[in-house]
């Protein structure tokens, strides 16, 4: 249902006319915002999120602190990517001084936007699209999916350029055109010499090298060299994703990266602590359950690092409504193919807070009081980082074809590619209770704390990737009998085939990527990815739980 401004006209009269006059707006007083806007807001705890710096060095702080000026800049250019009036929205609510503007911009600034991320990206403020557009500003706002595959189909010279992760798509008369990203947002200058300023400081110089390297990608629109750089990082306190990094808010075809960044401080301890998952990655790819085991990669994992930071700032797309609690980067997979994998990132400080304000009271409301003491941490964080490594598992690019999965599948990759990390995270650690790494009541804590999890991430909603991810894997695993209710309308796992029916559901993922089947995928979204009544009940049943954070930073 559409919210907004009552007198909504004024606003915008005022937002037009602001730097004319510095006189009040007759009738500001009185203006009103609906209530369900409040209650929009109110799904976010508010916290702040600090990373331990007293251990750096001065000149390390001072590196901490040129990095989130960069950070800051790729924010906004995120904002310019979202939708066409993020930016106008935010800048004309912030002219003014009635109570109902400062909460519309509380919403705006969560959001990136007037849209609601966890509502099917409807519009709750001002007038516009009554949903966001579902490819941002990456392309002509009035082209249909259909106009541009036809296009690209009568113009095959322009394909690479036009569905190039690094260009917005313009009209130009009857064309359409490509516009490199280095062209399209002039903030990209500043943000380039914020990060060979930064480079200055930096007394790692692998780090050095990479910021240097990734300052010459944002000026050439060219990212191997500098994703390679960012993989060869070593012995550093210190580190920063920055850049076009994601593809989720391309909703039409998955094609074009959005900005962000995320500036972090190495836990120490936590990576040592965790580095025991890096040895059985060929373990987990030879377990896969492939009916057909051709797929299967004899060659996995040997490069792929596990990193335990603490966030001292989150910019941009990783901040915008759910924010994010880990990372498998870099995406290209030829970087993946030379480096021997990826770099899985978690970010501690973020998901200790969400365990501890979202899933631990949905564990108490979903569980029975026996299941829900299962859930902990370690559970979590265990979970979270499989899920990571999860990415790293089964095919880059499709079987027999040089063409990448996510290409394939277009719009349907990335909650596909979700529920692949997610069930390959609770499946593989079976295997790791059979080879001794985790006890018997070690893997109950895992499945009674995967549940509580499940739903914290369905609440995102379904035009969410990772809410469509955990719709299709509860849908799935319900109707399998994996996962059932007792008497009492509690939820409880059916432990005597759960991973069977898991590996039933990490098969018919991981096969319909390694044979790019964009029509399965479509059907599997369509099927599985829906919310039911009983689904919309239990909700409703969470209406008092957080959905997520709303994180401040120091700097």
């Amino acid at each position: 249902m559409k919210t907004s401004f009552y007198l909504l006209t004024a606003i915008l009269f005022i937002a037009l006319f602001s730097c004319q006059t510095k006189e009040k707006p007759e009738g500001e007083e009185s203006m009103k915002t609906d209530p369900k806007l409040q209650e929009r807001i109110d799904l976010y705890a508010p916290i702040e999120i600090k990373a331990d710096l007293t251990r750096l060095t001065e000149k390390q702080q001072k590196l901490i602190k040129i990095l989130t000026e960069a950070g800051h800049i790729a924010d906004e250019i995120f904002w310019r990517q979202t939708s066409p009036d993020a930016v106008s929205v935010r800048d004309s609510l912030k002219k003014l001084n009635a109570p109902e503007a400062e909460q519309a911009l509380k919403f705006v600034m969560i959001n990136y936007g007037p849209y609601d991320r966890i509502d099917h990206e409807k519009r709750y403020v001002g007038e516009g699209p009554e949903h966001r557009p579902d490819g941002g500003t990456f392309y002509p706002i009035d082209m249909t999916k259909k106009e541009f595959e036809k296009y690209v189909e009568n113009n095959p010279e322009q394909k690479e350029e036009l569905e190039s992760l690094y260009t917005v798509v313009v009209r130009d008369g009857d064309k359409l055109t490509a516009v490199p990203y280095s062209q399209a947002y002039p903030e990209i200058e500043r943000l380039a010499n914020k990060l060979k300023e930064a480079a200055k400081f930096a007394e790692n110089e692998s780090l050095k090298k990479y910021l240097l390297e990734r300052a010459k990608a944002l000026k050439t629109d060219e990212y191997f060299d500098s994703d390679v750089a960012w993989m060869e990082i070593e012995d550093n306190d210190i580190d920063v994703i920055i850049g076009p990094i994601e593809s989720y808010e391309d909703a039409l075809f998955n094609y074009k990266t959005a900005f962000e960044a995320v500036v972090m401080v190495k836990d120490l301890e936590a990576t040592e602590n965790f580095a025991l998952f890096k040895k059985y990655i060929k373990d987990f790819e030879n377990n896969l359950p492939y009916e057909d085991k051709k797929y299967i990669r004899e060659e996995v994992g040997k490069g792929t690092q596990i990193n335990f930071v603490n966030a001292a700032y989150f910019g941009g797309d990783c901040q915008a409504g759910i924010k994010t609690i880990a990372c498998s980067l870099p995406n290209d997979p030829k970087v993946r193919k030379l480096k021997g994998g990826g770099k899985n990132t978690m970010y501690k400080n973020m998901m200790e807070a969400k365990f501890e304000k979202i899933v631990v009271p949905i564990a108490n409301v979903l569980l029975t009081k026996e299941q829900a003491k299962m859930a902990n941490k370690t559970s979590f964080v265990n979970f979270v980082t499989l899920h990571e490594l999860g990415h790293t598992l089964g095919r880059g690019n499709v079987y027999g074809k040089d063409i990448t999965i996510k290409k394939a599948l277009q719009e349907a990759y990335s909650p596909i590619e979700e529920v692949k990390a997610d069930i390959l995270a609770i499946y593989n650690q079976e295997l790791l209770n059979e080879k001794g790494v985790i006890s018997d009541e070690e893997l109950r804590s895992a499945l009674c704390t995967y549940l509580p999890g499940l739903f914290r991430s369905i609440r995102f909603g379904a035009g969410e990737a990772h809410g469509k991810a955990n719709l299709i894997q509860f849908n799935f695993l319900r109707e399998a009998g994996a996962i059932d209710k007792n008497e009492d309308g509690k939820f409880v796992i059916n432990e005597d085939v759960f991973f069977e029916k898991a590996g039933k559901l990490a098969n018919l993922i991981l096969t319909t990527e390694a044979e790019g089947n964009y029509e399965k995928a479509k059907e599997i979204l369509k099927k599985y990815g829906k919310v039911t009544e009983e689904i919309k009940q239990t909700i409703e049943n969470l209406s008092d739980i957080p959905r997520d954070i709303d994180t401040s930073y120091e700097f």
